[in-house]
């Protein structure tokens, strides 16, 4: 029986709860899944968060434009970390599939950041990205933004990145009145014509998506 390993950091329990559907789906195709959540030593407070990622908000226009500046920001930009506890599953190389699972905040979350410098045995092992955020599947905004670099540092580890999957929250944790959930469900119906609900997991596009990459990465 070919063995999966589901790794997901989770702050507000949308990641987690994805990475737990995600496990029933892998074990129905046939799979002995391990699961492994990342604890953080410390939680950050919510609003220190977002201070290493203040340096591209004035280069945002810049960035959503120009694909060349993409791949420069993207080489430069210093990614932070984040403390993890020890890993019970450090190394990996005895799986046959691993499922990484992230929220984005612009990028990777700060302790997926780290167990990619700690996890071990990614040599040669199929991976496959899975991540939330608040907004619908912008092509440079939500999906770029965060798989890119995310799946170039995989491949860096020696990894084969085999699909990826994006999920919407709709929920944001940053402002006072819902602000930014109402501002991705505006977007959401001007550029998919759709309803942010729709690709969340409870929604249409979202669930058609999770048995897409289910199929995907368990097909040999």
């Amino acid at each position: 029986m070919p063995r999966a390993l589901i790794v997901h950091y989770s702050r507000t329990g949308h990641t987690a709860r994805l990475a737990g559907i995600l496990a029933d789906e892998i074990r129905w195709r046939g799979y002995d899944v391990d699961t492994e959540a990342i604890q953080v030593v410390r939680d950050w407070s919510l609003w220190r968060l977002p201070i290493p990622l203040l340096p591209l908000l004035p280069l945002l226009p810049v960035y959503l434009m120009s694909a060349r500046f993409r791949r420069v920001w993207h080489r430069i930009y210093k990614q932070q970390e984040q403390a993890i506890r020890p890993l019970a599953n450090a190394d990996v190389s005895a799986y046959d599939l691993v499922l990484l699972g992230t929220p984005k905040w612009l990028y990777l979350s700060f302790p997926v950041a780290r167990w990619l410098k700690t996890a071990t045995g990614l040599q040669g092992r199929r991976v496959a990205p899975f991540a939330t955020f608040c907004g619908p599947p912008l092509r440079v905004f939500e999906m770029e933004m965060l798989f890119d670099p995310l799946e170039s540092r995989l491949c860096a580890c020696g990894a084969s990145v085999v699909d990826r999957l994006a999920v919407s929250s709709n929920f944001h944790p940053y402002f006072f009145f819902g602000e930014m959930e109402r501002l991705f469900r505006f977007i959401s119906r001007k550029v998919f014509k759709r309803p942010l609900v729709d690709f969340t997991l409870d929604g249409e596009v979202g669930k058609a998506e999770v048995k897409r990459f289910c199929d995907a990465v368990c097909r040999e």
